[in-house]
């Protein structure tokens, strides 16, 4: 293996892994959709926008928003922020403006980078109502087609953040403590309706990456493509594995399979981050191609996780693509956690791998003690690498973590002797049906080779007698039909236990997501309880 751009163990800060990594490759490392540009470029741009954001008045600590796909600026804006001490709060873009301004506001934000239209929809207007609402609100930049059509007084024109001269002001020095913070995350692994803000670290993340390209065997000649956006813990790990090893990124934007196998191609990636509702689309795309096996001679590995890996979808990566299948499973709190390894046997990926090197997981009963191998408990992980704590949220903190530090994931999971973690969903994913209790994703899993399936989820429904009853919501592929005997028949010729199985069906044109692809529960409880069986 290459060696890394950052000494391994040795704590860096963001500013400084960009540094190595702009002195040890000096060719192409980013490419933005129609062009290259180098970590060298990275560097001296970002010094130039951190110069305009010191003159608008940003200091260290402040907190800076962006609103962006994944983009040449929004990485950009990401290395200006560091070099300043500035705390970068990505947000999805599929937030609207009542996500934006709540988020703003309990962040604190003194500054909005974002773009004024998304998918055809102009969002001036929402973005001047946001400005108006948030009193925090210093200055909103804006990426718009047509900046002269933008609001002067209370937006400006974003042309001003990517100068290609030196602005010609004078910085502070950058800041040198690897410990200090570095950006928010809104986390969405919470059952709370108020997502929380998880502050990392410059070790925490840089730390986290450096562990991921050793353990996964990751190097600078690696071109890493992920179709998840830099505002999810999953996406941001691609850019900064590429920085700690001197390997190269390509930023992808919005989600289309054809499209990100045109990128896949296009950059010559040799690994690929996607979740698996994204890998189920690239499957299917391949599977039309005669010649799918030979689409990406560079791609030796895809790495996916956030929600459920099935067998079926690791098969189908496999036989289209003939890359390695790496499983992970991870938390806006803690990055990646744990992930299989490129030497594990195939069996493995039913499993979610071993932790983090330089992490630690463990199984605890409903009593806090430690539940015994093979057994589902909750999952609670330590690691160097996990996040310092919710931002302006003490309390919070302390009930998420133990007092000897570790971290109550909310998780249900069961430790192998080998060590390794077999995933089996959420707590709140249990449904109680009469004192028996079982998990939805164990169900779920057992449906994904029904080939009617486009989606499916399995939700608890309230039964004034048992307490829960299970309920199963599908999507269906065009031209499929299904009825819950079917599904009980399918279930039933597997084995699985009677009370398990889904006792009413209903039907939908499409499964809410979340913007990370994962299914949104809560939402589909809404869903199960009003719609009527078809």
């Amino acid at each position: 293996m290459e060696c890394l751009a950052m000494p391994p163990g040795v704590p860096s800060t963001f500013t400084e892994a960009l540094e190595r990594a702009a002195a040890g490759r000096t060719g192409d490392a980013v490419w933005d959709g129609d062009r290259w540009h180098t970590w060298r470029d990275c560097l001296a741009q970002s010094e130039r926008t951190a110069g305009v954001l010191h003159r608008a008045g940003l200091r260290a600590g402040d907190v800076l928003a962006t609103q962006l796909p994944n983009c040449w600026e929004l990485l950009v804006l990401h290395a200006a922020t560091a070099r300043l001490g500035v705390l970068l709060l990505p947000l999805h873009t599929a937030y609207r403006s009542h996500e934006v301004q709540s988020l703003v506001t309990q962040a604190g934000a003194v500054a909005l980078v974002a773009r004024g239209s998304h998918r055809g929809r102009s969002r001036v207007g929402e973005l001047d109502g946001v400005r108006a609402a948030c009193p925090s609100l210093r200055h909103v930049w804006v990426f718009a087609e047509a900046p002269e059509a933008l609001p002067t007084e209370a937006l400006c024109g974003s042309a001003e953040l990517m100068p290609l001269e030196d602005p010609g002001v004078e910085l502070p020095a950058p800041p040198r403590d690897p410990q200090a913070p570095l950006l928010l995350l809104a986390s969405s692994g919470t059952t709370s309706r108020r997502p929380k803000l998880c502050v990392h670290r410059h070790a925490g993340l840089l730390g986290n990456a450096e562990a991921v390209a050793v353990d996964g065997d990751l190097d600078s000649t690696d071109t890493i493509v992920s179709a998840s956006p830099l505002s999810h813990a999953f996406g941001l790990l691609s850019v900064h594995l590429a920085m700690v090893t001197g390997g190269a990124v390509g930023l992808f934007e919005g989600w289309n399979a054809q499209d990100f196998l045109t990128l896949l191609r296009g950059a010559s990636a040799t690994a690929a981050f996607a979740v698996p509702a994204q890998l189920r689309d690239l499957v299917s795309v391949l599977d039309r191609m005669p010649t799918a096996g030979t689409v990406l001679p560079a791609l030796r590995e895809v790495r996916t996780g956030g929600a459920p890996v099935s067998r079926e979808l690791v098969d189908g990566i496999r036989r289209t693509l003939g890359t390695r299948v790496i499983v992970q499973w991870g938390m806006t709190e803690v990055g990646a956690g744990t992930y299989t390894r490129p030497d594990d046997p195939a069996e493995l990926t039913a499993t979610v791998g071993r932790p983090t090197s330089g992490a630690e997981v463990r199984i605890v009963d409903a009593n806090g003690a430690l539940a015994g191998a093979g057994t589902t408990g909750e999952l609670q992980y330590r690691s160097p690498f996990m996040f310092s704590g919710y931002y302006r949220a003490a309390e919070t903190t302390r009930d998420a973590l133990t007092a000897d530090g570790w971290l109550r994931t909310g998780d249900l999971a069961v430790l192998y002797p080998d060590g390794s973690v077999g995933y089996r969903g959420r707590a709140d994913e249990l449904i109680n049906r009469g004192g028996l209790k079982f998990s939805a994703l164990e169900v779920e899993e057992l449906l994904n080779d029904l080939p009617q399936l486009a989606q499916h989820a399995v939700v608890a429904e309230p039964d004034p007698r048992l307490g829960q009853r299970s309920c199963l919501v599908v999507a269906l592929r065009d031209g499929t039909g299904l009825t819950l005997d079917d599904v009980t028949g399918h279930l039933a010729g597997k084995g699985l236990a009677t009370y398990k199985l889904p006792e009413r069906l209903v039907v939908v044109d499409e499964l809410p997501t979340t913007v990370t692809g994962k299914i949104a529960r809560a939402r589909l409880r809404a869903v199960s309880l009003s719609e009527a069986i078809r």
